[in-house]
């Protein structure tokens, strides 16, 4: 039975739930790769740009990304195994420098360094490498640690060698570049950057703004879990605590509304209450119930980024 209920988890957790944000990304994404394709077909010049999805950690950066791209039965990706490659998805690695970040490119393109060279010469020889793998575009996950571990000067290195993958007269490659807000300082700082970057931003999640949202994603996770929904459930107060536990982040409520569901189900439980949300919160961030934001009376004081010592007094 416990296998049975991991299992349905599982399918759970992998199902996408579209919202504005993904859909901008998306359009943007599709325009950006028709205009490419349909410029290699004409055989006419194209000048590339960037997208930038920016948002809080465990907004859904990634995973609104992966499916923008997955989504596309015609696009070639690594995955695929051909000697064409139209996407490579990177997550920045850390320490990320330069070197590191245009090793790791050359890695996911099928070249492995054999010895230690300059970033220069790494990133001269990434751009011949996408132009033979015929690739299209570079997903930089994280993209701002890139920038925000640098001086002025390496700053401004990183933003020209990312507009040297753009601006490459014999194969422009387009850039998905995904990360925290702190990601416009670099986009800022150069206006020629600022100019060929199409800019989606994942916003907090609030109950004015997606309460009845919040509730819908809950109620149909339940029906799905065959779990009936106790009334104090569809309350505001209840939608609140919820969306506060989440740290107002739209991937993060997700995972609440599915870990209160394994909570329930696991225990047994034949309806879904605030109970199995405080027990499944508990058993994240180990807190005592005066910080637990579905049992404390004054919640929105709780700061649910923290994880506190047990010892620690409110």
């Amino acid at each position: 039975m416990t296998n049975d209920i991991h299992l349905h988890m599982a399918k759970l957790r992998a199902k996408f739930i579209r919202h504005r944000a993904y859909h901008e990304l998306s359009e943007q994404f599709d325009i950006q790769l028709n205009r490419r394709r349909a410029a290699l077909e004409a055989g006419t010049a194209f000048k590339a740009e960037a997208i930038a999805l920016t948002g809080a950690s465990g907004s859904g950066k990634t995973t609104a990304v992966d499916h923008a791209i997955n989504k596309r039965d015609d696009l070639i990706l690594p995955s695929h195994g051909q000697d064409v490659c139209e996407i490579v998805p990177l997550l920045v690695p850390t320490p990320a420098t330069l070197k590191t970040v245009g090793a790791t490119l050359s890695e996911a393109l099928g070249y492995e360094l054999v010895r230690d060279k300059s970033a220069a010469l790494i990133w001269q020889h990434a751009r011949k490498l996408l132009m033979a793998r015929r690739t299209l575009f570079v997903h930089f996950d994280e993209a701002q640690d890139i920038y925000l571990s640098r001086g002025d000067r390496g700053r401004n290195e990183v933003v020209n060698t990312l507009k040297s993958i753009m601006n490459n007269k014999d194969w422009p490659v387009g850039l998905i570049l995904s990360g925290t807000p702190d990601l416009l300082h670099m986009i800022n700082a150069d206006r020629q950057l600022q100019r060929r970057v199409r800019v989606v931003q994942l916003s907090a999640v609030s109950f004015v703004s997606h309460g009845l949202d919040v509730c819908d994603f809950l109620h149909g996770y339940a029906k799905e879990s065959a779990l009936p929904v106790v009334p104090s459930l569809q309350e505001d107060d209840f939608l609140k605590r919820l969306i506060h536990s989440a740290a107002n982040e739209f991937g993060l409520i997700v995972d609440m509304i599915l870990c209160g569901i394994e909570e329930c189900l696991v225990t047994g439980g034949r309806e879904l209450a605030t109970n199995h949300f405080a027990e499944a919160f508990r058993k994240k961030t180990a807190c005592l119930p005066a910080f637990n934001p579905f049992i404390a009376q004054d919640f929105l004081r709780i700061d649910v980024t923290r994880v506190r010592d047990l010892g620690e007094s409110e």
